[in-house]
């Protein structure tokens, strides 16, 4: 047997989840209900439209491709959603409690603890880059997008600028609708983390030869996590 990843109900180890092997119960065996990782390499066709939002594509959710500006190598992830009625009862992260700054300091030691099991040295927090992130998460949050650029056209290497940062850096950024689902703050920050693993663009910002970092989160007035990594 095993406890169930969202709410720790026994499951037979059968019943894991065949896109990313966490154990589910019959009520999170969706994978929006479990905020399932495997979302970014399984093609399995309940998931939103990779080519969603892109010029020429129709349906589905907007993505970001990961892409190279003044600043580095850009990743971005969304987290699908399938049918709403999938989701989570309740009020999202509201309910669940969830506070940004604590899941922020937590996120970063998820990331240092996935570079240091790998042999790779932890990024040091720095308050800049940490301001860049908590700033892009609000402005996400704030106005309902998922993206490195903003709606008024300003870059990650523009944010960068504005905050006086000159390196050569990355950004991740996530999201989820269904903050409720994934409990409390550790939860929600291991999830992050090992969706950005599962993700080969996202992996290879995490585990870039980057010294600081900095993690900003922001949670909508529906529950949406938002999430952003900046690093350098």
């Amino acid at each position: 047997m095993a406890d169930c990843v969202v709410c720790g109900e026994p499951v037979p180890v059968s019943d894991a989840c065949p896109h990313c092997a966490e154990p589910a119960c019959a009520t999170h065996r969706a994978p929006a209900a479990h905020d399932c990782p495997g979302v970014e390499s399984d093609s399995a066709r309940w998931y939103t439209d990779p080519d969603a939002g892109r010029e020429g594509a129709t349906g589905g959710m907007p993505l970001s491709d990961p892409r190279r500006l003044a600043v580095g190598v850009v990743a971005a992830l969304l987290v699908a959603v399938v049918v709403a009625a999938l989701l989570a009862v309740g009020s999202p992260a509201a309910d669940a409690g969830v506070d940004p700054d604590r899941t922020a300091a937590l996120v970063v030691e998820e990331v240092n603890d996935a570079r240091t099991e790998r042999g790779l040295a932890p990024l040091a927090r720095n308050d800049s880059l940490a301001r860049v992130a908590g700033a892009h998460s609000a402005d996400m949050a704030a106005r309902g997008y998922v993206n490195h650029t903003a709606p008024n056209g300003s870059s990650v290497a523009d944010r960068y600028e504005r905050f006086g940062i000159d390196c050569f850096g990355s950004e991740n950024i996530y999201y989820t609708p269904n903050g409720a689902l994934l409990v409390d703050e550790r939860t929600v920050a291991e999830r992050v983390v090992s969706a950005w693993l599962a993700s080969p663009g996202h992996r290879e910002t995490l585990l870039g030869n980057y010294t600081r970092q900095g993690i900003g989160v922001a949670v909508d007035d529906d529950g949406g996590v938002y999430v952003t990594q900046n690093v350098c």
